[in-house]
């Protein structure tokens, strides 16, 4: 297995929980938010460049769509943003307060479509789909903390993590269909959290609590890992012009004392340049932007 190590960050921002790095070509500018903080960051490389937008409300992922707006699951619902607008209202409210529960990973399906998890006590969440239709199906429920999610490159399988289980599993997919789940990976340390695939269809794994990137197979066998100055990264996504630079985000959120003066870079954004290229981000196929704005 080839391993990389990773020394310094690209952007010292001390992220409390950064998450969902997300790039867009149009653009050129690479996206992530602080979960707990509800900031949207922005940053352009060619620049070097950083924005900072507060949303007012907790965020769980966002996503590109076909037009200039970010889809945006919030704490419980679902906005659409321009970056630099005033912070946007949920066009649509989905979980219920004071349950426990949030919204967390989510990303668009080569079907323009957008797959978003939550996460709670044990069993309680959900991984939800939104239609460009703006109508929201439930596709899996017993989860815990829904995590990374995949499509395989042939389009057969679909990946999803559910974190408190410390596992990926691998789901067949036919039209919106999911069976046949079974475990894809559990990393003998740490817990698996957001992932991407390449132009190879090799998953990329962030290992909180691990301290590492994984690079997997598309039938699990470990190939290369990236080693990180922190314990918690928690999601990666290729960039750049050529789609060859992955980001990794990381968080600071929960650690001991002791452990944040030996980690000073806990919560920083990282990058290191790849021989291997990754996909576009799929993009929500809006209809019609419910904010008219």
């Amino acid at each position: 297995m080839r391993t990389y190590l990773i020394e310094k960050p690209l952007i010292q921002c001390t992220n409390l929980l950064g998450e969902c790095p997300l790039w867009d070509p149009k653009r050129e500018t690479l996206f992530w938010i602080d979960i707990d903080l509800g900031f949207l960051y922005e940053y352009q490389p060619s620049s070097f460049g950083l924005k900072m937008y507060q949303i007012g409300q907790k965020l769980g992922s966002i996503a590109l769509t076909n037009s200039d707006s970010l889809l945006l699951a919030t704490e419980f619902g679902l906005a659409f943003y321009r970056p630099g607008n005033p912070p946007p209202s949920n066009f649509m409210d989905i979980i219920p307060e004071g349950i426990g529960a949030m919204f967390n990973d989510g990303k668009v399906s080569p079907a323009g479509e957008f797959w978003v998890g939550s996460k709670g006590p044990r069993g309680t969440a959900k991984l939800f789909r939104l239609s460009p239709e703006l109508k929201c199906a439930t596709m899996l429920d017993g989860v815990s903390i829904s995590n990374g999610i995949g499509w395989s490159l042939d389009g057969r399988f679909f990946f999803h993590t559910d974190s408190l289980d410390h596992v990926i599993y691998r789901y067949t997919i036919q039209g919106q269909q999911l069976s046949n789940k079974e475990v894809f990976y559990t990393p003998p340390i740490g817990t698996p959290d957001g992932l991407t695939i390449d132009s190879d269809g090799n998953l990329w794994i962030a290992i909180w609590d691990g301290g590492r990137v994984v690079q997997l197979s598309p039938e699990g066998k470990e190939l290369a890992q990236i080693l990180l100055p922190v314990t918690r990264p928690t999601s990666i996504t290729f960039g750049g012009s050529d789609l060859r630079t992955l980001y990794i985000t990381s968080a600071s959120v929960d650690l001991p004392e002791d452990e944040k003066s030996a980690q000073p870079y806990a919560g920083a954004l990282f990058s290191m340049r790849m021989d291997v290229a990754g996909l576009p981000a799929n993009r929500f196929i809006l209809r019609a932007d419910p904010t008219n704005k």
